[in-house]
C-alpha cells in the first residue's frame, strides 16, 4: 500500500473554544486531513465494541483503587530504593481515559470520580511547580530519575483531555503550567539521553493545538529526546529517521510508535519532506512477507521488535498495541485509505480485546499466542494505554470525507446522526452481530434526499464480499482503497454489505513455520485449555497435534468466551502420527480472545495449502 496524502479535509481544533484569548491564531493546521473523525456516545455505539468498552468503565475504571495506587505516591513520595531508584505510576493515562468515559457514558459519577482525581493530584503540587511520585532533590534533581517526567508529560496530556471532554479551563491552564515546569526541567537535565520522553512531543503538541501557543509546537519538534539506552535514538521530531527496526537499543515497539505518531502531528503543522519516512519504513517492515506484525494484529518480543514470531515470550505489549492503533488511524485520517482500518480491526477484535479479562475487572501487559496468559496490575503503563485507546475507540467507526460524505471504517451496533454531511445532518445505522457474522445492513437517513458519498472499508479478507442498495445488487472493483456509492440519498435508503467469512488457515513464519493459525473474518482462532482440558492432560505441547482442515465444520455458539461468540470443533492427530493408522482426536478451537487459551498455530499435513496473511506485503 503506497501512502500518497491526499491532503484534503480540515482538522477542526476540538479544543479552539478553550485557547487563550492572546494566543496566535494557528489552529488551522497547513496539512488537511482526508477523514475527520466522528465521536460517537454510549447511547449510539453497541455491540461487541460498545460492550467491551462498558465493561472496562464500570468494572475497570469504576472499581481500581485510585487512593493507594494513584493518589497515595503523589501525596507521600516514599523514597526510592537504592536497586531501582525509578518508579512510574501512570495517572495522566487514567485521567486521559476517565475524561472521555465521562463524555461516553454521560454518567455523574463517571464524571465525579475522574474530577476527584484530578483535583486531589492537582493538589499535591510543589510551589516551585513540581509535580511527582519521586522525593523532591535539591535543584530539581529528581526529575533527572527515568519516569519522573514520563509521568508529567503524561499527566500534561491526561489534563488535556479533562479540559476537553470536562469543559474544565483550570485544566487547560494546570496543563500549561506543568508543560512549562516539565520542560525546563527536561532542560536542566544533565543526561537527557536517559530519561524516557515516549509523551512529551505528544502532548506539547496537543498543548499548541489547545492553546495556539507556537512555543510548544517547536519544543516539541526540535528538542532532541529519547531513551537511547533502551528504546529509541535519542533525536528531535524533525532530525528521526528509521532505517532498521532490531537493534535492541532503538527498537522499542510503543516508543518508535508513539514517535511516529508524533511525527505525523507535526507534518499536519509543519509538513517536511520525508517527515513520513519512519512511518512508511515501520509500515512496510511490519507488513513485509517476513515482517514483525504477528497474526493477532501487533507486534514485539518482550517490547523489542522481533520478525522471529515468537508467540511466547512478553509478545504484543498493550502500549505498543495501543500505540500502533492510534498511529494507523493518524495515517488514515491523513490519507483517506481506508485500509488502514484492515490491521486495526484485526488488532481490536484480537490482540486488544484479549489484553482485557473477559470479567471485565484485569489487563494484561502482554498478551501471548503460545503457552498460558496471565494478567497484571491496574497502574503503570499498560494498563493506563489500554483504557486510553479503548476510550478512543468511538471516534473510529466513522468519519466525514473532505467532499462532504460518510466513511465507514469500523462494523458495529450503531446508529449516529453526522452534522455537517453537505451541510446537513445525515443518520447512519448499522445492524450486524460483526464479528460473529459478516452481514451488515446500513441504513441512511438524510434529512432530506441529498447527494453525497458514502465509503465503505471491504476487508482484505474478503475478496467476496457482495452490496444491494435497496435489493438492487451493485458492483465492488476489488484492489481499492475502499468502496464508494455516490448517488441521491433518500431517508430510509438500505445499504446491505455481506462478506462471507469461511475458514482460512494463515501460513506460519519463521518460529511458526510448518504451522498455521486458523482465522475466520478478522478473528483469529486458539485452542483453549478449558474447552480441552482433558486433552491437555495427554498432550503437553499442543503445538504439536495435527490439524485435519477437511474436518473443520460450521462454527458453533461459545457464549463461554463472550456473548456471541464462536466455537468450532476439529480433527487432530498426537504428534509423530499424522493420520497414519490411528483414530483422530477431536480438538476444540475457540476465538482468540479466550482467556485460557495456550496455543494458536497447530501443525497442518500439508503447509503449502495454507494461505498468505492478507496484510502482509501489500505495501
Amino acid at each position: 500500500m503506497k501512502h500518497t496524502l491526499t491532503l484534503t479535509a480540515l482538522l477542526l481544533a476540538p479544543l479552539a473554544a478553550l485557547h487563550a484569548a492572546d494566543a496566535p491564531n494557528s489552529l488551522t493546521p497547513k496539512v488537511r486531513d482526508a477523514l475527520q473523525p466522528v465521536t460517537l456516545d454510549k447511547s449510539e455505539l453497541s455491540g461487541e465494541i460498545g460492550r467491551r468498552i462498558e465493561d472496562l468503565i464500570y468494572k475497570n475504571f469504576m472499581v481500581i483503587d485510585l487512593e493507594q495506587k494513584f493518589l497515595a505516591p503523589f501525596r507521600k513520595r516514599p523514597p526510592l530504593p537504592a536497586a531501582k531508584p525509578w518508579r512510574y505510576i501512570g495517572v495522566g493515562k487514567v485521567i486521559a481515559a476517565g475524561s472521555r468515559f465521562a463524555a461516553y457514558t454521560g454518567d455523574p459519577k463517571v464524571a465525579e470520580r475522574v474530577d476527584h482525581l484530578v483535583s486531589e493530584l492537582m493538589k499535591t503540587r510543589d510551589a516551585d511547580g513540581y509535580l511527582g511520585h519521586m522525593p523532591a532533590e535539591p535543584n530539581g534533581g529528581q526529575n533527572g530519575r527515568n519516569w519522573t517526567l514520563h509521568d508529567q508529560e503524561y499527566v500534561v496530556l491526561g489534563l488535556l483531555e479533562h479540559a476537553r471532554f470536562r469543559n474544565n479551563p483550570d485544566s487547560l491552564q494546570q496543563a500549561r503550567e506543568l508543560a512549562d515546569y516539565a520542560m525546563a526541567a527536561f532542560a536542566r537535565c544533565p543526561k537527557a539521553e536517559w530519561i524516557c520522553t515516549a509523551g512529551l512531543p505528544e502532548a506539547l503538541m496537543a498543548l499548541h493545538h489547545a492553546t495556539g501557543e507556537k512555543r510548544y509546537l517547536d519544543y516539541a519538534a526540535s528538542v532532541r529526546h529519547g531513551y537511547c539506552h533502551a528504546e529509541i535514538e535519542f533525536s528531535s521530531l524533525r532530525d528521526w529517521k528509521k532505517t532498521t527496526l532490531r537493534e535492541r537499543d532503538t527498537g522499542h515497539v510503543y516508543v518508535n510508535f508513539a514517535r511516529c505518531y508524533a511525527q505525523a502531528q507535526l507534518h499536519r503543522w509543519e509538513p517536511r519532506e520525508g517527515s513520513l519516512d519512519a512511518s512508511r519504513f515501520i509500515l512496510r517492515e511490519l507488513t513485509k512477507r517476513d515482517g514483525d506484525l504477528l497474526v493477532i494484529g501487533s507486534a514485539g518480543d518482550d517490547e523489542h521488535f522481533a520478525d522471529s514470531q515468537d508467540g511466547s515470550n512478553k509478545p504484543a505489549e498493550s502500549c505498543a498495541t495501543a500505540y500502533l492503533i492510534r498511529w494507523l488511524d493518524s495515517l488514515m485520517r491523513l490519507d483517506g485509505d481506508l485500509r488502514h482500518g484492515d490491521i486495526m480491526e484485526r488488532t481490536i477484535y484480537n490482540v486488544l480485546f484479549a489484553a482485557q479479562d473477559p470479567a471485565g475487572r484485569k489487563t494484561r501487559s502482554f498478551t501471548v499466542f503460545e503457552g498460558p496468559r496471565s494478567y497484571t496490575g491496574d497502574d503503570f503503563c499498560c494498563p493506563g494505554n489500554h483504557r486510553r485507546i479503548m476510550a478512543e475507540l468511538p471516534e473510529k467507526v466513522y468519519y466525514r470525507t473532505a467532499d462532504g460524505g460518510i466513511a465507514v471504517n469500523l462494523f458495529t451496533q450503531s446508529s449516529k446522526a453526522i452534522e455537517q454531511v453537505g451541510g446537513r445532518a445525515v443518520t447512519i445505522q448499522q445492524e450486524t452481530d460483526y464479528p460473529t457474522t459478516g452481514r451488515v445492513k446500513i441504513t441512511v437517513t438524510p434529512a432530506e434526499p441529498m447527494e453525497f458519498p458514502l465509503r465503505l472499508r471491504i476487508p482484505r479478507w474478503c475478496p467476496e464480499a457482495t452490496l444491494a442498495i435497496n435489493g438492487q445488487p451493485r458492483a465492488i472493483t476489488p484492489g481499492q482503497p475502499f468502496c464508494e456509492i455516490r448517488r441521491m440519498w433518500k431517508p430510509g435508503d438500505v445499504l446491505t454489505l455481506d462478506m462471507p467469512m469461511p475458514w482460512r488457515l494463515v501460513r506460519g513464519r519463521h518460529l511458526q513455520e510448518g504451522r498455521a493459525a486458523l482465522m475466520r473474518g478478522p478473528v483469529v482462532y486458539c485452542l483453549g485449555g478449558t474447552a480441552n482440558a482433558e486433552l491437555l492432560k495427554r498432550f503437553k505441547d499442543p503445538r504439536e497435534l495435527m490439524i485435519d482442515p477437511a474436518s473443520l465444520g460450521q462454527p458453533l455458539a461459545d457464549s463461554s468466551v463472550r456473548p456471541g461468540g464462536l466455537k468450532v470443533t476439529a480433527k487432530a492427530w498426537a504428534p509423530g502420527n499424522g493420520g497414519q493408522g490411528t483414530a483422530p482426536l477431536e480438538v476444540v478451537l475457540t476465538e482468540f480472545v479466550d482467556a485460557s487459551g495456550v496455543s494458536t498455530y497447530l501443525r497442518i499435513p500439508d503447509p503449502a495449502k495454507a494461505v498468505e496473511d492478507e496484510l502482509l506485503n501489500q505495501n
